[in-house]
C-alpha cells in the first residue's frame, strides 16, 4: 500500500509592515492529504506553521502579490521534515487504516449481555464476583 501526498494551503496571515517590507506572511494554515493508491482512501492532517522574516536575509523575500501556492508549499516542505514529517504521515496513515479496516469501541451499556446494571458483589466462598 503506497500513499501519495498533496499539499493544500487553506489560509495565510500577513502583517502590513515588517521593517521595510510590506504584506509579510507570518502564518500559514495547510492540509497534507494522503491518498492510498489501492483503495483511494484519503487521510488529512491539518497544520499551522508560523514564519518569521529573517532580517539578515530579506533578499529572498517574495512580495505577497507575487506569491504562488508552489512557493508557499516550498516553505512548508522546508519546515515539515524529519520527526514532524513522520508524525504527520503517521496520523494520515492511521486515518486511512481506520477507514479501510474500521473498529468500533463499545461501552458497557452496548455489550450483547448488557441488561442494565449488573451486581458484582464478591461471594464469601471464592472472593470473586458472580
Amino acid at each position: 500500500m503506497a500513499v501519495s501526498y498533496s499539499w493544500e494551503v487553506t489560509q495565510m496571515t500577513k502583517k502590513p509592515q515588517v521593517n521595510d517590507l510590506s504584506d509579510v506572511v507570518v502564518h500559514v494554515r495547510w492540509n497534507l492529504i494522503g491518498t492510498e493508491s489501492t483503495t483511494g482512501t484519503t487521510g488529512t492532517f491539518p497544520g499551522a506553521t508560523p514564519f518569521e522574516l529573517d532580517p539578515d536575509n530579506t533578499g529572498s523575500f517574495v512580495a505577497f502579490e507575487d506569491l504562488t501556492e508552489e512557493i508557499v508549499i516550498g516553505w512548508l516542505q522546508g519546515v515539515v521534515v524529519d520527526e514532524y514529517w513522520n508524525h504527520v504521515t503517521e496520523r494520515i496513515q492511521k486515518q486511512i487504516d481506520e477507514t479501510d479496516d474500521p473498529v468500533e469501541e463499545l461501552s458497557a451499556e452496548t455489550l450483547p449481555w448488557s441488561t442494565g446494571s449488573v451486581d458484582v458483589t464478591p461471594t464469601p466462598e471464592t472472593g470473586s464476583a458472580e
